[in-house]
This record gives C-alpha cells, sequence and structure tokens, in this order.
C-alpha cells in the first residue's frame, strides 16, 4: 500500500481544496490529511484561524475524500 501525506490549514475549505486532496490521493492508495492545530497557525501566521481545528477536520471528513485525518 502506497501511502500520501499531505497537510495544510484548510480554514475555509474550498474547491482549491479539494482539488489539491483529489491530485495528492492520485500518487497513492492511502490519503493521510494533517490539520494544522489552532495555537501553531497563531503562531505561524499570527492571526487565528475562522474556524476551529474541529470544525476544520469535520469538513474534511465530511468531503469523503482522506482516508486518514490527524491533528
Amino acid at each position: 500500500m502506497k501511502k500520501v501525506m499531505v497537510f495544510g490549514t484548510f480554514d475555509i475549505f474550498h474547491n482549491g481544496h479539494i482539488d489539491f486532496l483529489k491530485q495528492a490521493k492520485k500518487y497513492g492508495n492511502y490519503l493521510i490529511v494533517i490539520v494544522a492545530r489552532d495555537k501553531t497557525v497563531k503562531k505561524v501566521k499570527g492571526e487565528a484561524t475562522c474556524n476551529k481545528e474541529k470544525n476544520r477536520t469535520k469538513t474534511i471528513q465530511k468531503s469523503g475524500l482522506a482516508d486518514k485525518i490527524m491533528q
């Protein structure tokens, strides 16, 4: 089994994110998505996210594109 892992903030989930995940999935048969933690986003970007990490994770889960989602 070939696993592919991607990561990002995925704050406001849009068509670009969907396309990104679909493209990533083509490189293997198991897609792992890492969702950035709220505190990490704040530290790196200097501002809070619009959506909390649990909501961002649920949105990706609902898309059905990821086999595993981690924070």
